[in-house]
């Protein structure tokens, strides 16, 4: 069971990755594509099945199998 966090909600990786995906190509602003590649760098580097993600920044924290 995925212990709760205050402020982060649950999401699985692999589910978020294809969204983010689709956000970078839908996005116009350079700055927001820019981050989210960031973001999808990273989360592509993690082997975790699910991530705690911030519900007020881009902050995302592997969750540990």
């Amino acid at each position: 069971m995925i212990k709760k966090r205050k402020g982060y909600s649950v999401l699985d990786r692999e589910d978020f990755i294809e969204d983010l995906i689709k956000w970078i190509a839908e996005t116009k602003n350079d700055n927001d594509k820019f981050l989210m590649k960031e973001d999808l760098k990273m989360l592509l580097s993690w082997n975790c099945k699910y991530i705690y993600s911030s519900e007020s920044t881009n902050e995302y924290i592997e969750i540990k199998n």
